[in-house]
């Protein structure tokens, strides 16, 4: 195993993902790099929606990299960062797929609600459908 595709939405599962990619890279020597994937949202409801912008998720997303990034170095390991815009599940494969990564680790619950009903399991359908081996952290 030499590539580790962490994917991160900043949720507790994805924070003990983060812990278990420490954990593999350092015992493989691998090489890691987080992804957090920014999806607008359109909530619909009567004559009224919801639209939750692209340009906050971003905001919230990026600093989740950050703060996954910093979490690598204090671990001693150097990890890059992407920032992807689209379904969560499509971006985490194609990313994968892309990236030749043999792994990807993610978190088994995201950020959940609206979200999750919205949207499904992402780490179901990354696991259903990945070329790549799928780690899921509980």
């Amino acid at each position: 195993m030499k590539k580790i595709l962490l994917a991160t939405d900043g949720s507790e599962h994805s924070f003990k993902a983060v812990d278990e990619a420490i954990k593999l890279a350092k015992a493989v020597g691998a090489e890691v790099t987080a992804l957090s994937v920014v999806h607008d949202i359109v909530v619909y409801g009567g004559y009224e929606s919801v639209y939750f912008d692209s340009e906050s998720l971003a905001k919230a997303a990026e600093e989740i990299l950050r703060k996954t990034k910093d979490t690598f170095q204090q671990a001693g390991i150097e990890a890059k960062t992407i920032l992807g815009k689209g379904n969560a599940a499509e971006v985490i494969n194609t990313t994968a797929d892309e990236g030749d990564f043999d792994l990807i680790v993610m978190g088994s619950r995201g950020l959940g609600g609206i979200n999750r009903l919205l949207l499904g399991s992402v780490s179901g359908r990354v696991a259903n459908t990945s070329k790549a081996s799928v780690l899921i952290v509980k």
